[in-house]
């Protein structure tokens, strides 16, 4: 999902991409990219299909499943509506439509905690799909995270507001398959060196 992966032209780019590519070189490997819809992702990754999955929310459910480098980036839950919304607090959605991208954190986060206030989560296939409904009035709310939020609100007509604090931290990391010990200590020593030498701050620009 945009920012860390999207074509342009054809073209394959990202934040995951350019990151990826930065491990691959510093270990001496050339990466060959697959495309997956998200929870499609995680199945080839404990099938083998994969080596490593990029940007994974850490989270006790999946440590289950597999293994995780140390985390790169850290960011947010985050609810938010339409700018002119009348939604002002998470207790003015009861009852209403609310939109995630399924088989994420924040997919999982929303059924914990927006259960109670018996809002109908609505999971989409992309975000592509989830902002279009929000457009066409059937969402009410969207739960994110502050960088995909921050993205197409820079890059669409999305004027959005947040209507929740800062709810739940996420932490991302590369899965990598559950004992696969070699690779996520290979993967790690490398982002250890990138975050030295400041080029993954450079990545992140």
């Amino acid at each position: 999902m945009p920012p860390q992966q999207y074509y342009e032209d054809g073209e394959l780019k990202g934040f995951d991409i350019d990151l990826m590519k930065e491990i691959a070189n510093n270990m001496g490997l050339k990466p060959e990219f697959k495309i997956y819809e998200y929870g499609g992702a995680h199945e080839a990754l404990l099938n083998g299909e994969i080596d490593c999955l990029p940007s994974m929310t850490i989270s006790p459910e999946r440590k289950k499943d597999m293994d995780f480098s140390r985390a790169y980036i850290q960011t947010y839950v985050v609810v938010a509506v339409f700018e002119n919304s009348p939604y002002q607090d998470l207790t003015d959605l009861n009852g209403k439509e609310i939109a995630v991208v399924t088989n994420t954190y924040t997919e999982e986060w929303a059924k914990r905690y927006l259960g109670s206030l018996n809002a109908n989560i609505n999971s989409y296939d992309s975000i592509q799909g989830l902002v279009s409904d929000v457009y066409s009035g059937n969402i009410d709310a969207v739960v994110t995270d502050q960088i995909q939020l921050d993205y197409y609100s820079k890059n669409s007509n999305f004027e959005s507001r947040i209507i929740s604090e800062k709810m739940t931290i996420e932490y991302w990391a590369i899965a990598v398959k559950k004992d696969n010990h070699n690779l996520q200590n290979e993967i790690n020593d490398v982002l250890f060196e990138l975050d030295e030498n400041k080029a993954l701050y450079e990545l992140k620009k």
